[in-house]
């Protein structure tokens, strides 16, 4: 399998290629990231929001559930733009 290196709060690490940015959260007990439509083994559509991430270099928020990292990417879950809108969904 590919490795695909890139950061995540801050923090360097590796995902498997076809492994989306909340899989590898999830796989590596790195944060909470909440959800209110993923569930393993169902298709994400990243239709509910809860689960955004900021990316980047990337105007808008990207749903983890369906986002698949990049080499280099630099992701947040922790950031307040993307805790805000967390909460405003889940709310």
């Amino acid at each position: 399998m590919e490795e695909i290196s890139f950061e995540f709060n801050g923090k360097k690490i590796k995902a498997f290629s076809g492994e989306t940015i909340l899989q590898v959260s999830d796989r590596l007990g790195i944060t909470e990231i909440p959800r209110l439509c993923f569930k393993e083994g169902y298709r994400s559509d990243g239709n509910c929001r809860s689960c955004v991430v900021e990316i980047d270099g990337e105007r808008v928020l990207a749903p983890s559930c369906c986002r698949y990292p990049r080499e280099g990417m630099k992701v947040r879950s922790d950031s307040e733009r993307a805790i805000h809108s967390q909460k405003m969904v889940l709310e």
